[in-house]
């Protein structure tokens, strides 16, 4: 008989679980008979009962286990069932007299690798068997530990797909999806389960393949992203990877880049145009104005009227160049509420459902102008109307309009500090619940909404436009409705007392006619044509001169430094800055309290005297 190929090169331990003395020394002689293969030995240890056999394993556990089915302790296949708890890769070789074929089922069920019957076997026949138990033990125990081992390769291979960051999906030859990780599901706008078993079609080519894609989403949009595609095999089987990377938020920010640049082409543009025709229009504008105060033929009023009027659309047509290419200046000029009021109501009358009401309440005629951007007011007003008619949308109401004035004793002006001077009060109010209290507080704040697909903007660039012009904003909410309260200074008049100004401005044309219409307002006037001029001129009078009007009449802005220089001599001196485009000087003139206010060109005699009368009676540098 030959040896065993599984023959092993060290002492196999065996433990023998059998209480019957005799089948003990029987197998012990049967064993020791192995001896004839000079390669094999045993280390052999007895157990009378699955107890005594628990405690030996405790200190080493057996490469091969033979053992009787029926114990002490235990009987029939419970006996096979504990071991194999304590023993989970030992090699069980059952050796008892139940010859029932049944119980051999049973065995053979609970992972025995051997079965023989008392009486009925060789020596070599229970060698080969122990033999034959220990290798098919060892190759399942390698089986076992390989299948944990690609368990977890599997595991991690899919844990690390999931979470990465690009899209992976995974076909067969045939194109059809057998895998999708997580990204790829948020990509596509599908779960898993929607897409396994989805046939894709691939790209005509070569293997490797990349190219951009335009993935439509269940909303409508579009996300994109940059695909490769490679070949591999996995299991045997050939597979194709999709590897796709988002590149959405990239295109978003590349687009924004692209309108950011052609925005400022567009503005530096606009800018020389709008600098030149500015200059063209204040004389145009004062000229008119000191013409139109003299003349008493109604014909030459009427022609001088016409010229006003058009001076004043080239310049709004300059405004709405500039408003295009995103120009960030303030024209302030007198508006009566009244007019503001009709403006809303001829912009919203066609657009309001049905079931919305729009009202206004007509202000008393004796109102004051405010002193303000007109079409910054409008959107503020504008946007709180078209606030009021999204909460009315499904239920229908009223929006109320109403202008009044405030006076200076008005409690909601004092609780912000605002008691110096009058204002004029927009009230919008509107039928509708109201506004949730946890909302009041931030209502104001940017990307704060309760719309779905809306910015969150609106009611923060009214507070923007209402801050910028100096003004507050009240808000009463109940579940009657909602009203907004908009404050804007009144127009006010220069104060009175006399007062010097320095005009510094290398137009000839307009140093004359500022100088006339200051002089006909009751000030004193000194000139200058040049910035050096200007501060030698302010040196000379400095006691005496109150504000600086200086003109960027050139494109070289107005040299700072001097007018710091003016301000070291006098710090409460205040100096106003002619601007065609207000965006062309840093703001840090303001907050350095150099500049106390910017007027843009072309401005009306109106215009000038309301800022010099704002700049004297304010205490602080208006924000612009």
């Amino acid at each position: 008989m030959g040896q065993p190929s599984g023959t092993p090169r060290r002492a196999l331990r065996i433990l023998c679980i059998e209480d019957h003395p005799l089948d003990r020394q029987i197998l012990a002689r049967q064993l020791s008979e192995s001896s004839v293969w000079d390669d094999c030995a045993f280390d052999i240890h007895f157990a009378s009962t699955l107890g005594e056999a628990v405690m030996s394993v405790r200190t080493q556990e057996p490469d091969i286990c033979i053992v009787d089915l029926y114990l002490p302790d235990s009987h029939g296949i419970e006996t096979l069932h504990a071991l194999r708890r304590i023993l989970p890769h030992c090699a069980i070789v059952v050796v008892t007299a139940d010859d029932d074929p049944g119980m051999l089922r049973h065995a053979i069920y609970a992972n025995v690798q051997g079965y023989l019957v008392k009486g009925e076997y060789s020596a070599p026949a229970l060698l080969r068997t122990l033999l034959a138990a220990w290798e098919r033990a060892q190759l399942e125990r390698q089986l076992a530990e390989a299948t944990d081992q690609l368990r977890q390769s599997q595991a991690q291979y899919r844990a690390l797909l999931e979470f990465l960051p690009d899209a992976v999906i995974m076909t067969d030859a045939t194109g059809r999806i057998l895998y999708l990780n997580a990204a790829a599901q948020e990509l596509l706008g599908r779960s898993s389960g929607e897409l396994v078993g989805e046939e894709l079609t691939r790209p005509s080519g070569s293997t490797d393949y990349s190219t951009d894609l335009a993935i439509p989403q269940r909303d409508g949009r579009l996300r994109y992203a940059v695909m490769r595609l490679q070949r591999a095999i996995v299991s045997g089987q050939e597979v194709m990877i999709y590897f796709l990377h988002d590149v959405t938020e990239r295109r978003r920010r590349e687009q924004e880049q692209l309108e950011r640049q052609r925005n400022d082409v567009l503005g530096m543009l606009a800018s020389g145009i709008a600098h030149d025709i500015n200059n063209l229009l204040s004389p145009i504008l004062l000229g008119v104005q000191t013409l139109l105060r003299s003349a008493s033929d109604e014909r030459t009023r009427k022609v001088l009227g016409m010229i006003e009027q058009s001076a004043r659309r080239g310049a709004e047509l300059v405004r709405q160049v500039l408003s295009f290419a995103r120009s960030q200046d303030i024209r302030r000029e007198p508006i009566h509420p009244a007019d503001l009021l009709r403006e809303v109501v001829r912009s919203f009358r066609s657009i309001l459902a049905p079931t919305i009401a729009l009202v206004v309440n007509e202000p008393d005629p004796d109102i004051p102008p405010i002193i303000a951007d007109r079409a910054q007011v409008l959107q503020a007003l504008s946007n709180l109307v078209s606030n009021a008619a999204d909460e009315l949308h499904e239920r229908g109401g009223t929006i109320t309009l109403t202008a009044y004035r405030a006076m200076p004793d008005d409690p909601r002006l004092s609780a912000r500090g605002l008691s110096d001077g009058a204002y004029v009060v927009f009230d919008v109010a509107d039928s509708g619940d109201g506004i949730p209290t946890e909302i009041l507080p931030t209502m104001f704040d940017p990307f704060v909404t309760t719309k779905p697909n809306r910015a969150g903007l609106g009611l923060y660039t009214v507070l923007t436009i209402v801050k910028r012009h100096r003004g507050t904003i009240d808000v009463e909410s109940s579940a009657a409705g909602t009203r907004v309260s908009l404050f804007f200074p009144i127009s006010q008049g220069p104060p009175v007392g006399k007062t010097a100004v320095l005009v510094v401005t290398p137009s000839a044309t307009v140093r004359n006619l500022v100088t006339a219409t200051l002089e006909d307002a009751g000030y004193t006037v000194l000139e200058a044509a040049s910035p050096a001029e200007a501060l030698a001129t302010f040196i000379g009078n400095a006691s005496s001169v109150d504000i600086v009007l200086a003109d960027d009449a050139d494109s070289v802005p107005f040299p700072l430094d001097k007018l710091r220089a003016m301000k070291e001599l006098k710090p409460e001196l205040r100096i106003i800055l002619l601007c065609s485009l207000l965006e062309r000087r840093s703001l840090a003139e303001l907050e350095e309290k150099v500049v106390a206010a910017f007027l843009a060109k072309p401005f009306t005699d109106t215009m000038l005297l309301e800022t010099l009368g704002m700049v004297q009676r304010s205490s602080h540098p208006p924000t612009v």
